[in-house]
């Protein structure tokens, strides 16, 4: 069959329905007014029923093949039509698929944040010491605690001790120089008494010459010679003895306190041996 026969494609730019029948139809036309011409005799008028003939074949095929390329453009537009269809379909189970693979990346990034969380945690507490490593240091660490704290309680005990120990030699010595300024300022009157009552006597021996002696006999005659100064010696001596008494104290004293001092170096001495 040649081309004619042939239905064109829908969407070849030969697809003209309207054109083809359009053309056929004057063909046919005019073969038939030639036909009907005047002139037309013997040959010419068998000539023109041959065109004539002709172009109503030609027109019918026209006519026919316009029916099968209106089928044939039916059937593909129904077909594009599904293909449509098709790929709106497609497209939605694509989109949905897209959905739902998001979901499941959402999904598999979580997941892949909590393992490396959870490695973060597990490389963390596999460098920690293990349980009973752990609780052994605890308890070494509270032993410290309470060894500290008794410290500080003897500590505490010990500067109260010391700070009683030395307000007592505070007071102590507070108490011994009021004593010895006393003492002293009772040494000074009785040495200026003694001075006075020197100076009477030699005084009146010198003036009244054997009315001394008379007066003196009519005292008490077992009394002893007056020996100038022997007062002065006597207040001496007992004043000697007092100060001798007051440094025998103060060396007590200092004796104690220097001891308390040894003690306390010694107790510092073993603290620090022991800390």
């Amino acid at each position: 069959m040649d081309n004619e026969s042939e239905p064109p494609c829908a969407g070849s730019p030969t697809f003209a329905p309207s054109r083809i029948p359009r053309l056929s139809s004057k063909k046919t036309i005019s073969a038939y007014y030639a036909l009907l011409g005047e002139e037309t005799r013997g040959e010419k008028l068998e000539a023109a029923h041959v065109s004539f003939s002709v172009a109503l074949d030609q027109l019918a095929q026209q006519l026919a093949k316009s029916k099968r390329i209106e089928q044939v453009a039916a059937w593909e537009i129904d077909s594009y039509r599904q293909e449509v269809t098709a790929l709106e379909q497609s497209s939605e189970e694509t989109r949905q698929k897209l959905a739902a693979l998001g979901e499941k990346l959402a999904l598999a990034q979580q997941e892949r944040a909590r393992r490396i969380e959870y490695d973060g945690i597990a490389k963390t507490i596999a460098r920690l010491p293990d349980r009973q490593k752990g609780q052994e240091s605890l308890d070494k660490l509270n032993a410290d605690i309470d060894l500290l704290r008794q410290e500080e309680r003897t500590y505490a005990e010990t500067w109260k001790m010391r700070k009683l120990a030395f307000d007592s030699i505070v007071t102590s010595l507070e108490a011994m120089q009021e004593a010895i300024r006393d003492e002293k300022a009772e040494q000074e009157r009785r040495r200026a008494l003694d001075e006075d009552d020197g100076e009477e006597v030699a005084a009146g021996t010198a003036g009244t010459g054997g009315a001394t002696n008379t007066r003196a006999q009519s005292l008490d005659p077992n009394a002893k010679p007056f020996v100038p100064g022997a007062g002065a010696a006597e207040a001496k001596e007992s004043e000697d003895v007092k100060m001798e008494g007051v440094e025998a104290t103060e060396g007590q004293q200092e004796e104690g306190g220097r001891r308390e001092r040894d003690e306390g170096q010694m107790m510092d001495d073993r603290e620090e041996g022991e800390m």
